[in-house]
């Protein structure tokens, strides 16, 4: 039996009307790009102009319905309805996700036709592994703001009213488009190794298409209140690690992959910080699941930011012990030293906490926002007055990253922050009432 969830897209993509257009206009656009030059360069005018088209059509037009598919849900206020039907999570996921982009991938399927056909008729070297390309990255495209909206609808209505993340399309494609506008014969260097320019771009999208697909089905899991162990998020920490340390490994440096780490998982901290629940009735459940000894419970209903958030305290201790010289000058990080990987860890917990402290108060509003101030201030306009005024030892107090100074100095300061941030925490919990 057909998925209902895709058999209702379906009808709702398709017409008489769409299914004769489609194709007139794609056959009017290529016969006219045939005919601008028929010579030896119409072949490459055509692939170019197919490749061009399935962009449009798949990347920037199914983004757009792939985000539409969740904002006209929470905005017809019908997504509740959804969530009481029977479909399995994983049923309506790829009944969404291939569903509401049909008619793109309708358009689409004809624009490979001739990318194929025009490809291997001006002789394009790696046209299969282009094609493959395209798809894939469409696929990473529609899941990955699939996941992201119906995660942030969940908690943050106002972002989905305002259209979603719909802008995040404009972002990845400009990321994947050197896979097609630069020359594919000059390699690309990942873990010392040298890479075929087209399979590293087609082995990057197949990765990222299954990870975003991926995600999208735990999300979705999680809106149909099928609880899961918060392994995925970490874990997709630390494959963006590995393949982010890649470019930038170097014999002759410590190794890339805990630096990354590291940054990879405060940023992902952060994001999943700003855009998950964080309200007391939250903590409160927590801390009965804690004392009830349900570990599973607990884990299940853990926030994902405290995972990764512990994830980048193991790369910042494992940037410190893989450092070669704790006593010596260090600018294999720049201008900071290995002592500042904690330092750094040290900086997101306070955040964290400061984050909390606002989240975890008896009449709350505006949270995000106050959070989002408070931050500013103490990380980029109290330390800016303090130089400019001349107090560099204010300015160190506030934000501990100097090159000159005791490394060791600045896990002591950002020490004395987190204690502060985590003495604030407690006290609002202590201060709020009985669970």
């Amino acid at each position: 039996m057909m998925n209902p969830e895709l058999r209702r897209n379906l009808w709702l993509s398709f017409s008489t009307h769409r299914l004769i257009a489609m194709p007139a206009l794609l056959g009017l656009v290529f016969l006219a790009t045939a005919f601008m030059d028929q010579g030896e360069k119409a072949a490459a005018n055509l692939y170019v102009a197919a490749v061009s088209m399935f962009v449009f059509i798949v990347w920037l037009w199914g983004a757009r319905n792939a985000n539409a598919a969740i904002i006209d849900e929470f905005r017809d206020k019908t997504w509740d309805q959804q969530r009481m039907s029977a479909l399995d999570p994983w049923t309506m996921t790829w009944g969404k996700l291939f569903g509401a982009t049909s008619f793109n991938w309708y358009g689409g399927a004809m624009c490979l036709a001739v990318i194929a056909a025009s490809g291997f008729a001006a002789g394009k070297p790696d046209v299969l592994a282009n094609l493959i390309t395209l798809c894939a990255a469409g696929v990473m495209l529609h899941a990955a703001l699939i996941a992201l909206n119906l995660h942030i609808g969940q908690f943050e209505s106002r972002l989905i009213q305002r259209g979603g993340m719909g802008w995040l399309a404009i972002i990845l494609v400009f990321m994947f488009m050197p896979a097609f506008t630069y020359g594919t014969d000059k390699p690309i260097h990942w873990w010392g190794m040298e890479i075929g320019r087209a399979l590293f771009w087609m082995d990057t999208a197949l990765l990222f298409a299954a990870s975003a697909t991926f995600a999208a089905w735990r999300v979705v899991s999680n809106a149909l209140q099928v609880r899961t162990l918060p392994w995925a998020w970490p874990a997709f920490a630390c494959l963006l690690s590995l393949y982010l340390a890649g470019f930038i490994h170097d014999e002759s440096r410590p190794p890339s992959l805990w630096l990354a780490g590291l940054f990879v998982a405060v940023a992902m901290t952060y994001a999943a910080l700003f855009t998950e629940s964080n309200n007391l009735l939250r903590w409160r459940k927590l801390r009965l699941l804690q004392e009830r000894g349900d570990l599973r419970g607990w884990l299940e209903y853990l926030p994902m930011w405290p995972t990764t958030l512990a994830l980048s305290f193991l790369f910042a201790f494992m940037t410190l012990l893989t450092a070669p010289d704790l006593h010596t000058g260090y600018d294999r990080m720049g201008m900071l030293q290995p002592q500042h990987a904690i330092t750094l860890a040290l900086m997101l917990l306070r955040d964290a906490c400061v984050l909390l402290f606002f989240a975890l108060a008896p009449n709350s509003k505006r949270t995000l926002g106050a959070a989002m101030l408070y931050l500013l201030v103490l990380n980029m306009l109290l330390p800016f007055l303090a130089g400019v005024t001349g107090l560099d030892a204010l300015r160190y107090f506030f934000l501990p990253f100097e090159a000159t100074a005791d490394p060791w100095n600045s896990v002591l300061v950002m020490t004395v922050h987190t204690a502060i941030a985590i003495g604030l925490v407690n006290w609002r919990l202590r201060n709020t009432g009985p669970a």
